[in-house]
Formats: C-alpha cells, structure tokens, sequence
C-alpha cells in the first residue's frame, strides 16, 4: 500500500534482470492441473481481508479449487516475486504494477491474456487494455484507474487556522505558503510531506511538457536536465522555506510501512497519494481528510499535468500449470459482481463499466469520494503515459535515494539530476 517502496536488494534485482525472455515455459497454453492455485498481491490489512472474502466466495462457487494468498508490503512483494518467478515458482495469479509489467512480459515471465479462451475481455474498454499491453499482447488486465493527488488533513488545517484552497486554481507559491503557515502555526507537525516519487517528477515534468521515459527513442530518457534540475530545486524550497518534514523524516518514512509514513501518522497535514488510498488515510488518522488536485505553475488545473493509472493489474504466470484455472479466476476478479462488491474501490475504479456500475450503490463516503473526484478532473487530465519500459522496474527507488542525497545535502541538485539521468538511462538501454 505504500507510496514508497524500499530498495530491492542487489540480489533480487540480479535475478529480475536474469529472467531470460522465453525462459518461462506453458505461454498461453490452456494446460490443465489439479486446480490449486497461488494468488499474490501486496497492500494493507483491510485490503488483506477484502481478498481473502473473495476468494472464500470463490472456492464457495468452484468446487475441487483451492487458492492459496500470498501477501507482503509493496517492497517485500516485489523481492519475493522476483525469487520465486527466477527459481520457477511464481504464484498462478500474480498482482502487477505499472513499474513492472513490461520487465516481467517482455521476460516472458507473463502469459498473454487474449490467448486464454476462458477470460473475457469484451467488457474492457481498449484504453483500459492498452495500458497493459506489450507488443501484440495483453499482459495485464487493469484492475481500476486512479490518479495522484495530494491528500490534506482538515482537522489540522483546521487546528493551524489556515483554509484549505481552491484545488482547481491553486499553485505552487500557494502550495509552498500553505504548508510554511502551517508548520509555522502548529510547531511539531510539518506543513507537507514531499512528494518526491517517480509519480511526482512524472507529473512536474508533464506540466513541463516533458515524460518521464522517451516513446520516440527507447532507452534514453524524455525529459531535459533543466526540467529535472527545477524539481530537486522544487523540493529544497519545500525542506527549506515551504514548510517540508525533515531529511531524516523523508528517509525513514521511506524505510517503513505505509501505517507508519509522516501523513497517515499526522506528522503533516499535506501528502502525496494515490487516489485510491483516502480510505485507508482516513482509518490510519481517524481524521477528515481531503483529496485534492495538485498544484500547477499557472493555477489552471489543466496544466497540472495529471493522468489516470492502472491501479494495478492482474497477471498470469507464463509458469502456471494451470492455465484454465488461473484464466478463470481472473474473469471472477474482472468480471463478477460478486468479486466487485467485495473489492469496491481499493483497487480503483473498475475498469469494467458493469464492475463500475454494480459497486456504485454499495460505496460509502470515502469511496464515493474518489469516483467524484476521478469523475471531477476528467476534463482535465492528459493522456496516460505507457507504463515504464523495460529495465525500469526499480526508478522509484533510485529516485527516492537521489532525492535523500539531496535532501542531506551530499549532492547538489546539478550532481543529482546528472547522475540520475545516467543511472535511469543505463536501465533502461540494457533492459
């Protein structure tokens, strides 16, 4: 569930890097087993049990199928998914992420979806299959959309005597002013949390009229020095003058869970999240908290340079060796009512219209919340960026580690943004 991920060890990246394109046996092969099957995911506790009720009903309506979970924080997941997949036991049904979809297809480590007879992807709109699609095929099946935003407390801007703004015009300098007022009035509690993710600089770069990775030319990155430049000096401002949490507060946030982080833990009155994460916020402060758009430079909400993502995705191994079992329990997840309800929004908006359209009556405020809010900026949001290339798996680490650097004051933002752009560009040309 976290925003963060902990680094992946030397180690475990060797063996994402090492799986061999075609090393995976069965591809989309309707092979039968004994109907066990393994389904792994990461996230919070509620999305824990909300799983795990879903897979009662399952195994309720199939009988002869048992499904075993298999669960972790994001960081822990991804290492664990990386051993088992290497040492040819990767779970049935896998949970993807944008930041690896294509590193685990392109591997060969995915099956392709349109090759399963028992999966119906006709309700899924070719926006939705797109954004999981690698070459010819479709590797992954959106699970819901969302957006990042920046979540705020209203209780403690309530407290700090300061008005929350008018997210559809608001700008940085009001961004910076907010949070400074803030941690000014309230002493021990910051104004803001950086945001200082991959889906951060994705989104200062496209209100730059930049992305994150090049579509033109694979391997090299599309963005300018002088635009990453902007965003280490951004967040600077924000340590220095705006308010921000502390070096030490970034890293160790970044070490921990997403219980623990500075917002859910009221230690700033501002973060940056998913959309799809309020609920969770809210039960970790029991607070009133608010999503809001984020900032832009001319106070346009058109150029805050937002997008929806795939939440996450689900996945087959190309390993299973039950392929039929696994495609059908995907099309419960996808396609059933039954599997919606249970889910709601914790895995976003379905993507499915009728998934969209059964959950609708059962959503409490927290989750109809984030449908308004996705609904709400519609106009406004670009198109999505493809998910990352290749080699790109571990960006947001390496990102989240220059961004320390810079925070502590080891590298200037010249030496940051210099080294980084080679350090991204070296992954993703030999991915």
């Amino acid at each position: 569930m976290t925003k963060f991920s902990r680094p992946v060890t030397a180690a475990s990246l060797a063996v994402v890097l090492g799986l061999a394109l075609g090393a995976c046996g069965n591809g989309g092969s309707q092979s039968a087993g004994d109907g066990n099957l393994r389904f792994s995911w990461w996230g919070s506790d509620p999305r824990h049990e909300a799983t795990q009720k879903i897979i009662d009903i399952y195994e309720t309506n199939n009988e002869g199928v048992t499904i075993s979970g298999e669960f972790a924080d994001f960081s822990g997941y991804w290492d664990r998914l990386a051993t088992t997949t290497a040492g040819r036991d990767a779970p049935d049904v896998i949970t993807m992420d944008e930041k690896y979809i294509m590193e685990y297809a392109g591997r060969g480590a995915l099956t392709d979806l349109t090759e399963l007879e028992n999966l119906d992807l006709s309700k899924f709109p070719e926006s939705a299959l797109d954004l999981g699609r690698y070459e010819d095929g479709v590797y992954g099946l959106s699970t819901g959309q969302n957006a990042y935003s920046v979540m705020v407390n209203a209780d403690l801007f309530a407290e700090a005597g300061v008005e929350i703004p008018d997210d559809s015009t608001w700008t940085w300098d009001d961004y910076y002013e907010i949070s400074a007022t803030i941690s000014e009035n309230l002493g021990e509690v910051a104004g803001t949390d950086y945001g200082a993710l991959d889906g951060d600089l994705r989104i200062w770069l496209r209100q730059n009229g930049e992305e994150l990775y090049s579509e033109d030319e694979p391997g090299t990155v599309g963005y300018s020095q002088e635009n990453l430049l902007s965003w280490f000096e951004h967040l600077l401002h924000v340590r220095d003058t705006g308010g921000g949490i502390s070096a030490a507060q970034f890293t160790e946030a970044a070490a921990g869970t997403f219980e623990a982080e500075n917002f859910p833990t009221k230690k700033t009155a501002m973060g940056w999240y998913w959309s799809n994460q309020l609920g969770a916020l809210r039960t970790a402060t029991g607070d009133d908290i608010r999503i809001l758009r984020v900032p832009s430079p001319s106070g346009n909400a058109e150029d805050n340079g937002m997008y929806y993502k795939a939440s996450m995705y689900w996945s087959i191994s190309s390993q299973s060796d039950d392929q039929a079992a696994a495609a059908d329990f995907v099309d419960f997840l996808a396609n059933d009512p039954a599997a919606a309800e249970k889910m709601l929004v914790d895995r976003g908006v379905p993507a499915n219209p009728d998934m969209a359209a059964a959950i609708e009556p059962l959503l409490d405020e927290s989750q109809q919340t984030v449908v308004s809010f996705l609904e709400e900026i519609e106009p406004e949001v670009s198109d999505s960026p493809k998910p990352s290339p290749i080699g790109a798996g571990t960006v947001q680490e390496t990102i989240v580690r220059y961004v320390g650097e810079v925070l502590f004051d080891n590298l200037t933002p010249e030496e940051a943004a210099e080294q980084l752009t080679a350090e991204i560009e070296g992954m993703i040309s030999a991915g």
